[in-house]
């Protein structure tokens, strides 16, 4: 009936548990300063720790990076403490789900440059969720995109799905520079790219593609870094909603009613709209593969006990 595989909460202790130093999240900059321009403190400094960054990519600075950084470490820094402090709940989920494939746990931060670290996040060509994915893409990898439920939402779902597709990504390409431009652009694109290119050397393909895929590998390093050193920075995170910070995901194998659940469990019904942005109506039919809820993790008492009770189906 209901099986719980992870836990936002319990995952958060572990990690901090297991990594106190490992790096947090920032955010991406939408509008970021001109390409091959910085105003940056401590460029010397910021040069040498991303030589000595671990990275799936090169690691090296170059003015692009230091253009995003400038938004992370500049004007944009409370922005980049806010979603320093989404990731204390999305970060943790990321990364078991990452050393799950056998990925590097570095790519956790790519939901950064897609979505901010939002799961509710929508893009005007038809994105949506902590990873961006379009709809098609989405229902490629197995996700559930209809009129009840977009998994592309949920983050445990959308999650599983992006890192399954990264790993296929990589064995086609061999590459995680390629493997993230293809992540960025789709398949399809990037092979019309180093077809033209003649070669698959990354500085010769990136020629051939959109504005937006060139720069995408800068972010991802401008992005990596931040989370990787923001301390040393004076940036922090803003701690997230309790309700977030406090939270627990489960699989259930039922009718899902957001009704039925608030009384059970005492909850508003908008709380329960606000942990799962999954959800695209009020009752969800049950379903085969299971449909991840996500309650307070004191909520999850009177939930079961509701469930066990006759005549309550939620």
């Amino acid at each position: 009936m209901l099986r719980i595989p992870l836990t936002l909460a319990a995952a958060w202790l572990g990690y901090w548990h297991a990594q106190a130093a490992a790096p947090l999240l920032a955010s991406v900059p939408e509008v970021p300063t001109p390409i091959g321009t910085s105003n940056l403190p401590n460029e010397p400094e910021i040069r040498f720790r991303m030589a000595m960054m671990h990275s799936p990519v090169s690691s090296g600075y170059d003015a692009d990076v230091g253009a995003y950084l400038s938004r992370y470490l500049t004007y944009g820094s409370i922005e980049t403490e806010a979603i320093l402090g989404r990731g204390m709940v999305y970060l943790p989920v990321i990364e078991h789900y990452l050393e799950k494939c056998g990925l590097p746990t570095q790519l956790k931060f790519l939901p950064i440059i897609e979505s901010k670290l939002q799961p509710h996040a929508e893009s005007t060509k038809g994105a949506a969720g902590l990873w961006q994915l379009v709809p098609e893409t989405a229902r490629s990898l197995g996700l559930v995109v209809d009129a009840h439920l977009d998994e592309r939402k949920d983050m445990n779902r959308a999650t599983e799905a992006a890192t399954s597709y990264l790993k296929r990504l990589y064995k086609k390409y061999g590459t995680w520079e390629l493997a993230l431009l293809a992540y960025n652009c789709g398949p399809g694109r990037l092979d019309q790219a180093i077809k033209k290119a003649g070669c698959q050397e990354y500085a010769q393909v990136r020629q051939h593609l959109p504005a937006e895929t060139q720069n995408y590998i800068a972010k991802y390093k401008a992005a990596l870094y931040i989370g990787t050193f923001h301390l040393q920075h004076g940036l922090s995170p803003t701690l997230p909603d309790p309700l977030l910070l406090h939270a627990m995901a489960a699989r259930v194998y039922r009718a899902i009613s957001i009704k039925k659940i608030a009384e059970a469990t005492g909850l508003s019904i908008g709380t329960i709209r606000f942990l799962n942005p999954s959800y695209r109506e009020d009752n969800l039919p049950a379903r085969k593969a299971g449909t991840f809820l996500t309650l307070p993790k004191t909520s999850w008492e009177a939930y079961m006990g509701a469930v066990q009770r006759a005549g309550i189906k939620a």
